[in-house]
């Protein structure tokens, strides 16, 4: 008789599909299976978003698998949200469940790509295949993929998808953002609030100016949301920069980068490149 065996699979615009997948693969072998997060208790096999309770209930790491989806780490509801706090809380409570479920032995994380070859045995006689789904990634949830894998990497590069604007024009293309500066002194960039680790972090933000932009003064923000490193700059002349900064987060907190235009502007057009992160510790 095995001890209850867990499958943490975290919040991603395909969790539903991967439960069914669970479920039948459970079904053909006689198991039991509960969903926690939907109100299930016990099973032979229990479904849970948190890596945390299962640690919590004391589970043998032979009798755990994540599964990561690769289109994303947000559900439709949320990456579906305006940008407001509902949507950077959604993104740093979200983000926060990944890092944990990187935190188990590697070999019992499972990313979505193991299955394209065929099915995949995640727990002793279990296997599993990778569901037919119809789940959509929007341009944010492809670029957050592409962010949290500086949980396994200790470094990714975040492309501009993932970050917010308060300019009305505002265009994303292969990996640039080009932003209208137009306006009155504001945040031009902000966010993406997703869950860092503990230690030091360096972030290297690529920015451009055009001749108009390039006049304006500037600040960088990097760190948590109330303490953070800032720079305050004026580019001089067109081109493209590479601002380097770091801030040490004490315990796993959201991170945020911000750039603000610290002058009204009459024109002029920020590129805006993506930030490359990686450990400075």
């Amino acid at each position: 008789m095995h001890p209850p065996r867990w499958i943490i699979i975290p919040p991603c615009p395909d969790r539903l599909d991967w439960i069914a997948a669970v479920k039948e693969a459970g079904a053909e072998q006689g198991l039991s299976v509960v969903d926690i997060d939907a109100g299930g208790e016990a099973g032979d096999l229990v479904i849970a978003s948190d890596a945390a309770k299962a640690l919590k209930a004391k589970v043998e790491p032979q009798h755990l698998a994540a599964i990561l989806s690769d289109i994303g780490i947000l559900t439709p509801a949320v990456d579906g949200a305006l940008v407001t706090d509902k949507l950077h809380a959604g993104v740093r409570s979200s983000s926060e469940l990944w890092r944990r479920a990187r935190q188990l032995p590697a070999g019992r994380v499972f990313p979505a790509q193991m299955f394209d070859a065929g099915p995949v045995e995640i727990l002793s006689g279990l296997k599993l295949a990778r569901p037919a789904s119809t789940a959509s990634a929007t341009a944010r949830n492809r670029a957050l993929a592409q962010a949290v894998a500086v949980y396994a990497d200790g470094q990714a590069h975040w492309l501009g998808e993932i970050f917010n604007y308060t300019s009305q024009t505002v265009r994303h293309e292969a990996e640039r953002t080009t932003i209208d500066l137009t306006g009155r002194p504001r945040f031009l960039i902000f966010g993406p609030y997703l869950t860092l680790p503990t230690g030091r972090w360096k972030a290297v933000i690529r920015l451009g100016f055009d001749d108009a932009a390039a006049r304006y003064q500037y600040r960088a923000d990097w760190g948590e949301q109330e303490t953070y490193s800032s720079h305050i700059f004026r580019p001089q002349r067109e081109g493209l920069y590479d601002l380097e900064m770091e801030f040490e987060w004490t315990k796993p907190s959201a991170c945020e980068m911000r750039l603000l235009v610290l002058e009204g502007a009459f024109d002029g057009e920020v590129i805006f490149m993506g930030v490359q992160l990686s450990r400075a510790d």
